[in-house]
């Protein structure tokens, strides 16, 4: 078996040195690879049959069209590699999503030449290609899904970048390392009970906080705040950007705790840590998470959720 994998490990070693991993990578000579299609092969076939016939038969119709094709087939070499050389691709952003399903990454496809790249086709390794054209001096960003079978950081496999612009007698390709990855969260697993428990100050007293109780001042405007919670008011008076406070009892506060969940090993744990943090999200109470090397203090919004998320993911990686 290791004689079988031997060739396909040296190519991996071959292709890593000529094609290093970067988050820019520009196409060129070296980076790019061409050879005939089956349609292109038999082109060359019957230019070939063409020439013969010729020959034989002191034809100069059929040598003069074998001439041709031959020619057609050398400028269409050019065509195609110029369609693809010139291009840079970039890492760029991503989509995250649970693990056992399916998230997004984004590249960027940059022409700094003065000819447009018509036609080119984008796959990572067991995905659907995706089509992209990109004009002369412009850019172009596709988004490309990528499977996450695990939690924490996924790595994408090289990107397969191919065109059979303008005939598709050639295909030109190349495989690109963007070093690009994306982040899957912990697959969530419904418990019956919920492994949170009320604050240290669980007292009865009341804390400022954006809740959804009494009303109990404002504060300055930080980005990020909820829409909801302007101070509408304050802004026609000319008073500046402010946010609404509201008192809530501090025992709404609600703290997901590692510890609660006890004889199950840590990514039973992190995927019901993260099926109550959705339900605890729907809610709309604060909620804050303890973990063996993490405290989140109790929050509550959209960013607060994806911090969550991301904490969760991440754990236990260096």
């Amino acid at each position: 078996m290791p004689i079988l994998d031997t060739p396909r490990a040296w190519y991996k070693r071959w292709l890593r040195r000529r094609i290093p991993p970067s988050q820019s990578v520009t196409l060129n000579q070296r980076r790019i690879f061409i050879l005939p299609t089956g349609y292109g092969l038999l082109f060359l076939a019957v230019a070939a049959a063409l020439f013969i016939g010729g020959i034989n038969y002191e034809n100069n119709l059929l040598l003069t069209f074998s001439f041709f094709l031959a020619s057609l087939f050398n400028v269409a070499i050019w065509h195609t590699f110029r369609n693809l050389s010139g291009v840079t691709l970039q890492a760029g952003g991503m989509r995250e999503g649970f693990a056992g399903s399916a998230g997004a990454l984004e590249v960027r496809l940059v022409s700094h030449v003065r000819h447009g790249h018509t036609g080119l086709w984008l796959q990572w390794p067991g995905s659907v290609e995706r089509e992209v054209s990109v004009k002369a001096k412009e850019q172009q960003a596709v988004w490309l899904d990528v499977d996450l079978p695990k939690r924490g950081k996924v790595f994408a496999e090289r990107l397969r970048v191919e065109t059979r612009f303008p005939l598709g007698l050639l295909r030109a390709w190349s495989s690109v390392d963007l070093d690009h990855w994306c982040l899957a969260w912990p697959r969530p697993i419904e418990s019956v009970e919920c492994p949170a428990g009320g604050g240290d100050d669980d007292e009865g007293e009341h804390s400022r906080s954006e809740g959804n109780e009494d009303f109990d001042g404002i504060r300055p405007y930080v980005p990020g705040d909820s829409l909801r919670s302007i101070h509408w008011k304050s802004l026609a008076r000319e008073q500046g950007l402010n946010t609404k406070l509201f008192s809530d009892p501090s025992e709404g506060r609600r703290w997901l705790d590692w510890d609660r969940l006890q004889g199950l090993d840590p990514e039973n744990k992190l995927s019901r840590l993260c099926w109550w943090l959705l339900e605890l999200d729907r809610s709309n109470n604060p909620y804050g998470l303890r973990l063996p090397d993490t405290e989140i203090p109790p929050a509550i919004g959209p960013e607060h959720k994806q911090q969550m998320l991301r904490v969760l993911a991440l754990y236990g990686e260096s």
